[in-house]
């Protein structure tokens, strides 16, 4: 039983009301609010800079915020990435539930698009095909370095992620950007000079340069 004085429902924006033992009522106001009916915005919730995304914008409310969220973002900060979204006011997500249904479905869309562009066939086929270069493609085989293209910045003339260690030196494919070709122009070390051999074995790092080990292949 709330009493007369409460039952005009004073307080306001979430505010609770309560009988005042000397006579009248009391507004209990949630954080954020003040005043005789919780009707004063005591805190600018906006401060904290509560929305998730670089081009959200906040808005104070009394006793809370809300985030404009650009299109493609959703939730109450905007945290939750839908295609589908509009732009506009996010939305709170209620339960944990809903969340996990969001990126579930999601996901299947995901891996039915994979599906569609034949990423399982061409997955680990030393080829970085961008359409299937995400998780629910397993990042093509690890083709792209597990999220990134090695051979974005090489220009050869011929592809050379084709080539690539297999054994012949392709000078095209020979610098940081081809990433050298996998080595496959580096030249085999010829072995030690026998006269040395044994020497620069048992003087390995003695402290003393010796000019007949002082070589790479030694």
């Amino acid at each position: 039983f709330s009493g007369y004085d409460c039952d005009s429902n004073p307080c306001l924006n979430g505010g609770k009301c309560s009988l005042s033992d000397g006579g009248g009522y009391v507004c209990d106001c949630p954080m954020g609010l003040a005043g005789t009916h919780c009707e004063i915005d005591s805190l600018d919730e906006c401060n904290s800079n509560p929305c998730k995304h670089p081009e959200a914008t906040c808005q104070d409310k009394p006793g809370d915020y809300v985030c404009f969220c650009p299109a493609t973002r959703t939730g109450k900060n905007c945290e939750m990435y839908d295609p589908n979204a509009p732009a506009g006011y996010g939305q709170s997500v209620r339960v944990r539930q809903d969340v996990n249904m969001f990126y579930q479905k999601d996901m299947e869309r995901q891996r039915q698009e994979c599906l569609d562009n034949k990423c399982p066939l061409k997955k680990g086929n030393n080829k970085c095909d961008e359409e299937c270069n995400k998780y629910a493609c397993d990042f093509d085989g690890n083709d792209c370095s597990l999220g990134i293209n090695p051979w974005i910045n090489c220009t050869a003339p011929i592809r050379c992620w084709e080539v690539f260690m297999d054994g012949v030196c392709n000078e095209d494919c020979n610098n940081a950007a081809c990433l050298f070709d996998g080595r496959d122009c580096q030249k085999d070390l010829q072995p030690c000079n026998p006269i040395y051999d044994g020497y620069c074995q048992e003087h390995y790092a003695n402290g003393h340069c010796d000019y007949g080990c002082d070589n790479a292949e030694c």
